[in-house]
């Protein structure tokens, strides 16, 4: 039977909304058996975390039970009670999670043999404490506790079986249900699938990032072994309880061990048998440091494994490895240190009891002017001991008078300069005693290589020499107005006589007096160099040094010794230049040059033979060479030629004769004409000397006529080049002429040749002081009022050493210059000077 469309239709949507409402309530039933299912298979597995954590937490109970046992310490117990607690409190979680009805009788017998074990195990932990291991070991090791393991063993084993059996029920449960939600997996598939992609992707980067991480650690294991293997120093790691675990190859081969022979061995082995109780002691109160401690420079000495030993340095510290503290020395080995100090503290012994047994007084001052050194000298000549002396000022340990005479040398040795002077001392017995005292400066290093950080002092007692000198003056003195009238007399007598006034005198007697005569004179010029010699040391020779043509001098000299050459049969040439040379000299004195290098020559000259005599120009100084053709000068006499008596020891020249002397007053008097002397020879060849005297150069006049001015010259003494030229520009640029000096030397040359203005001072200058020209200038009458500007680095430091000196000095100027007042200074210098003033007040 059709039914009309209407119905139909209802009939219709009532089967589909019956349809929908059987779905809704199939899926409705379907969820909520999956979600029992899953709710049963949750707590089966929470069962199973339970029983698996209360025997984690049983077995590492029982763990920290053992480890306390055999350690004995306070934490290991508080260790282990804290997990026995942990382990009641799962059993009372047990208990929470079933019903006293639904407990199953396993799980009852497991948590009542749990707590018995737990008895056993507190039984264990009390006998360790009251009666010692072997007691709490009885009780571990004992039936009852092996009865009770077995027992916990076997009831886990049981419950995990049931606990499965029911898992795999519920999972058996699950499956046939989840047939019931099949379109839903279905239609989740592509979305399981995205989050399956998702998951293993994040899965594979953790991985990736797991093992990088692990051969990140690989490889920072392996440089720590390689660093510690590479390691010069020993390097031993060792339980809190003193054994061994690892040391690295240094340490092996320090005392002579493999590492299997050291590993778990005590490290007091290491030493010596007197010291390791001691030793022990100390190690083992290491454990009681605060981690992260350090314990350095032990001193200890060790034993080697063929029973030497040797002293060590070690170093203690503690390191954490796997939760565990070990205990690391690094030791050097100080046997070469030790030896080193040793002998540095025996030389320094040597040292004291040499400089102390030294008649001199040494000592070293810092700079702050305190003894930091000083010998046994000091303190007998000063009548001190020696803690009054040392590290006190020199204020204080010399005295103000005593220390007034020398505070001036004092700020120029530590200024940067030698200093050489001489003092006077009254000691406390009242004796009066002359110093000759020598300053040395001394530099830092590194940071202070150019800062004089002190000055070494050497005194040497002058005053028998000095008394010696006074008594050798009186005898120069003596010989002077005692020896001389009576030689003068007797010289003319035979004169006379040799010439016929007391009439004729037969053939014999005239030969003898001939050889008195010529005694007499040798006499006479002994005496006469005696006493040169003597005025050169004691500065008493007197120059009258003017500027004068060279080679007329030079025909005196020769023209004085023709008769001399003729008698030996030699012959003297005079070679002369184009032009004719000046030099300031005293003419005097340079003749006495001369003729004591031609009398030489002369007699050192063969028979027949000729002695040249050459004036060369080399740049601004004229040289004159003396040349024979003689033997030659041995090569052991070239050495001290120039010293007094000084001769050649072979006997062709002892027939020579002479004094020994006129060389070297010859070098004295030329070095006091600013000029220098010195030889050439060749064996069998002949011999050269030559001396160089700087040329005289007229300066031109400082005003011209008919008004027009010349510009001022004035003299740059400047070692530095570049600095040198900057000063000859600025002097340009400001009008005047400049000429340039590098040394001392040159200074003195242009001084003599020219007339300046005035003058620009280095201080620190090749091989002087810039101030000790500078008090040569105020010396000489030529100079002594030359305006000097000194320009250093050091102006100020150097003005306050110089307050005592009347130096003259017009400016003080720090470097670097400015150019403005530089000018300004120059100016006012030159117009004080024209005005009649000195420069400067120092």
């Amino acid at each position: 039977m059709k039914l009309p469309f209407r119905p139909s239709v209802n009939v219709a949507l009532f089967a589909g909304m019956v349809l929908i409402a059987l779905s809704i309530a199939a899926s409705y039933v379907t969820i909520n058996s999956l979600i029992s299912d899953a709710q049963s298979e949750s707590e089966a597995r929470e069962t199973a975390l339970l029983l698996q954590r209360v025997v984690s937490e049983f077995k590492a109970a029982e763990s920290l039970q053992r480890r306390y046992l055999l350690t004995n310490a306070s934490r290991d117990l508080a260790d282990y009670q804290q997990s026995r607690t942990q382990i009641q409190q799962s059993l009372e979680s047990m208990r929470a999670g079933q019903d006293a009805g639904t407990a199953t009788p396993d799980w009852l017998a497991l948590k009542d043999a749990i707590a018995r074990r737990i008895e056993v195990m507190e039984q264990a932990v009390t006998a360790r404490q009251q009666s010692g291991l072997e007691a709490a070991t009885a009780l571990v090791g004992g039936i009852r506790n092996r009865q009770l393991h077995d027992e916990i063993e076997t009831l886990i084993a049981r419950i995990k079986g049931g606990e499965a059996s029911a898992l795999e029920h519920t999972k058996l449960e699950t499956r046939q249900t989840a047939q019931t939600v099949k379109q839903l997996i279905l239609m989740g598939g592509l979305l399981s699938l995205s989050i399956f992609a998702w998951a293993i992707q994040r899965i594979l980067r953790a991985q990736a990032k797991r093992r990088r991480a692990e051969a990140l650690l690989l490889d920072s294991e392996a440089m720590s072994r390689a660093v510690t293997e590479s390691m010069a120093e020993g390097l031993i790691t060792a339980t809190a309880e003193g054994l061994i675990v690892h040391a690295n190859s240094a340490a092996r081969h320090l005392f002579g061990y493999r590492l299997d022979d050291l590993v778990g061995q005590e490290v007091a082995m290491l030493l010596p048998t007197r010291y390791r109780m001691g030793f022990s002691a100390f190690f083992s109160g290491l454990s009681g440091r605060q981690r992260g401690f350090r314990e350095w420079d032990v001193k200890v000495l060790g034993l080697r494994h063929d029973g030497t030993e040797f002293p060590i340095n070690a170093s203690f510290g503690d390191v954490n490895v796997g939760g565990k503290r070990l205990f690391t020395a690094i030791i050097h080995d100080i046997t070469e240190s030790t030896r080193i100090t040793e002998a540095l503290r025996n030389s320094e012994e040597q040292l004291r009891q040499l400089t102390d047994t030294v008649p001199a007084l040494i000592a070293y001052i810092d700079g702050e002017q305190r003894f930091q050194f000083h010998n046994h000298a000091y303190e007998e000549v000063l009548g001190l001991k020696a803690e009054q002396i040392q590290n006190r000022p020199m204020q204080e340990v010399l005295g103000a008078e005593l220390y007034d005479q020398v505070k001036a040398h004092v700020r120029e040795a530590l200024s940067g300069y030698s200093v050489r002077h001489e003092l006077e001392y009254v000691t406390p017995s009242g004796d009066r005693r002359e110093y000759l005292m020598n300053y040395f400066p001394r530099y830092g290093e590194d940071d202070e290589q150019d800062m004089v950080i002190g000055f070494s002092s050497l005194g040497t007692d002058i005053t028998e020499l000095k008394r010696i000198d006074r008594m050798k003056t009186e005898f120069v003195s003596t010989v002077s107005h005692e020896l001389r009238t009576p030689l003068t007399s007797i010289r003319g007598s035979l004169g006379l006589v040799w010439g016929g006034v007391a009439g004729a005198i037969p053939e014999k007697a005239k030969n003898l007096v001939g050889i008195a005569q010529s005694n007499c004179e040798r006499l006479i010029r002994l005496i006469n160099d005696i006493l040169d010699s003597e005025k050169i040391e004691s500065g008493k020779m007197r120059f009258e040094l003017q500027a004068q043509e060279l080679e007329p001098l030079l025909e005196r000299a020769l023209a004085d010794n023709e008769g001399f050459a003729a008698q030996l049969g030699v012959k003297l040439v005079l070679h002369k230049t184009e032009d004719a040379p000046r030099v300031c000299v005293d003419g005097d004195r340079l003749i006495q040059v001369v003729t004591n290098l031609l009398s030489n020559a002369i007699k050192f000259s063969p028979p027949e033979g000729t002695v040249d005599v050459i004036v060369r120009k080399q740049g601004r100084r004229v040289r004159v060479e003396i040349s024979d053709k003689g033997p030659g000068i041995p090569d052991e006499f070239r050495q001290r030629i120039f010293q007094k008596f000084s001769q050649a020891d072979s006997s062709d020249t002892r027939q020579k004769g002479g004094t020994g002397l006129g060389l070297s007053i010859s070098k004295a008097i030329v070095e006091r004409m600013e000029g220098n002397i010195g030889f050439t020879t060749e064996s069998n060849k002949g011999t050269t000397f030559y001396f160089d005297l700087p040329e005289w150069r007229e300066a031109p006049p400082v005003t011209a006529p008919a008004g027009l001015y010349a510009r001022p010259r004035v003299l740059v003494c400047e070692d530095d080049p570049d600095v040198a030229k900057l000063i000859g520009m600025i002097m340009d640029k400001g009008g005047y002429d400049a000429d340039i000096a590098h040394t001392a030397d040159q200074a003195r040359d242009y001084l003599k040749m020219e007339t300046y203005a005035a003058m620009t001072m280095d201080i620190k200058l090749p091989y002087e002081n810039g101030l000790a020209v500078v008090r040569e200038l105020r010396a000489n009458q030529r100079t002594a009022t030359l305006p000097v500007l000194v320009l250093s680095v050091i102006a100020a430091e150097a003005r306050q050493h110089a307050e005592n000196q009347a130096l003259g000095v017009s400016e003080w100027l720090e470097k670097p210059l400015d150019e403005q007042r530089l000018l300004k200074c120059i100016k006012r210098a030159i117009r004080s000077r024209s005005n009649g003033k000195r420069g400067g007040v120092l």
